[in-house]
């Protein structure tokens, strides 16, 4: 089953280094692949693309994604924000 995601969904990553961390979809390129932060390794100004793949959707929040949009949002408030999702 194929995962459909959109900007603002909070995603488990299923494969590579950071398996099973928790991210914010905040772009998705032409090719389909994802941009997803979580605040801590991976910022808001450098997403990691991930294959759609290798991740499965765990929820969604439209809140998270407006305070992303923020000028003024730093990267900990973004940690702090997607945390909540983590299943571990």
């Amino acid at each position: 089953m194929d995962n459909v995601f959109s900007v603002g969904d909070i995603v488990k990553s299923l494969s590579g280094h950071d398996k099973n961390k928790t991210f914010l979809v905040v772009s998705i390129d032409k090719n389909g692949y994802i941009g997803i932060i979580d605040g801590r390794t991976r910022s808001k100004d450098k997403p990691k693309l991930k294959n759609p793949k290798h991740a499965e959707k765990i929820g969604a929040d439209e809140e998270i994604y407006k305070k992303y949009l923020s000028p003024i949002v730093t990267d900990a408030e973004i940690y702090k924000l997607i945390k909540n999702y983590n299943k571990e």
